[in-house]
């Protein structure tokens, strides 16, 4: 029953579950139903004492602990779940007889607390194309944290594209491109702009998928090729640069050939900082950067911090924003940058030389933007 329930956990299916008909036992039954608690999917089990409920809230890492209390506690469990159900009878000797059956309960989401947020974008049949929402228009359980990316995504952009001009997009190291598909419905379906969206990255099978994808959306505009991003050139004009997870210094090839075609507007949500990992070093700092964890992390920030500075040196207004705090996304770090006007800042460059001397750190972007200095 445990391995079951773990599943179900892992796959975000369950609909509720009843423990019933107690043996020797202080609990008389206990009723499991999921809910999403700070935008996490949790297990709550509510166990009925004397007549009074307890609830307990359980993550996946303590599921087996707790399921372990009460093994051996109730002669029955029904268990629903959008796939199908469970009937479970337990023995003296604590042995389980597991009947399964057709699913007899529909699914919906989201779940428990926090539902009562409103979404910039909650387009049902856009959402069920993706695959992020059911036939009927409930958001699937485990696509619950993506559905939530992406419009946090959404409002970000949201909030750099009003004022600016926006056509032409090129969408570096895209992926499988929920947040592309996202921004290109966005702009042209809600928004009624005229863009052109280009998606680009190294795996063939992911570009083919996407392009297929579009095709079934009849988004004309929106084209997903194969290519690296050191490497892609265009004559056409770019507006907007978005950069989602590049690695390591892909993140600087992708910011410097923004600032090459005087993009609008960058967004840059950068993964992996290894180069300045490698590079970083300071007396002053050594009890701390000693510990890998702490370095790790001193790196990412400092590396992100340098980068909204080179950005401001080259006439970008920087945030440096939380893009969202996604499990299994850690790196949320976005760098939006909007033009303001196109020129080399002498003082704002005196400040990030003088910190990065300070740190023996010369990073790509540095590299790459000195390099053009004479064009900015």
């Amino acid at each position: 029953m445990i391995e079951i329930l773990e599943q179900i956990y892992k796959e975000q299916t369950l609909i509720n579950a009843i423990w019933s008909n107690p043996r020797k036992c202080e609990a008389t039954k206990i009723i499991l139903q999921p809910v999403i608690l700070n935008d996490k999917y949790t297990f709550q089990f509510e166990v009925i004492i004397n007549n009074q409920a307890h609830h307990y809230n359980v993550k996946q890492s303590n599921l087996a602990d707790f399921l372990q209390q009460y093994m051996h506690s109730f002669k029955q469990v029904q268990i629903y779940t959008s796939t199908c159900d469970y009937s479970i009878l337990v023995n003296k000797k604590g042995v389980a007889n597991i009947k399964k059956h057709g699913a007899t309960k529909k699914l919906t989401s989201p779940m428990g607390h926090n539902r009562s947020k409103q979404y910039i974008l909650n387009d049902a049949q856009f959402f069920i194309k993706l695959g992020i929402m059911t036939a009927d228009g409930n958001i699937k359980p485990s696509k619950y944290d993506k559905y939530k990316q992406i419009n946090k995504y959404i409002e970000i952009v949201d909030t750099v594209i009003r004022e600016q001009e926006i056509v032409r997009i090129v969408d570096f190291g895209c992926g499988k491109s929920y947040l592309t598909f996202a921004l290109y419905h966005y702009l042209t379906e809600v928004k009624k702009r005229k863009v052109c969206v280009i998606g680009l990255d190294l795996k063939k099978d992911v570009i083919e998928f996407c392009n297929d994808l579009a095709k079934k959306l009849n988004y004309e505009n929106l084209h997903f090729q194969v290519g690296d991003i050191g490497k892609y050139t265009t004559q056409e004009r770019v507006d907007m640069v978005v950069s989602l997870h590049a690695c390591n210094t892909a993140t600087d090839l992708a910011i410097a050939k923004a600032v090459d075609w005087r993009a609008k507007v960058i967004l840059a949500v950068p993964c992996c900082h290894n180069e300045c990992y490698k590079q970083i070093s300071s007396n002053l700092l050594n009890p701390i950067m000693k510990h890998g964890i702490l370095k790790e992390k001193i790196a990412a920030h400092i590396t992100d911090g340098l980068r909204a500075q080179l950005l401001e040196v080259v006439g970008y207004k920087v945030n440096v924003i939380e893009f969202i705090d996604l499990e299994h996304t850690p790196k949320n770090i976005l760098i939006r940058a909007v033009l303001n006007k196109p020129l080399w800042d002498a003082d704002k460059y005196a400040e990030y030389s003088e910190l990065s001397t300070a740190l023996n750190i010369d990073l790509t972007l540095n590299q790459l933007l000195t390099n053009k200095k004479g064009s900015v």
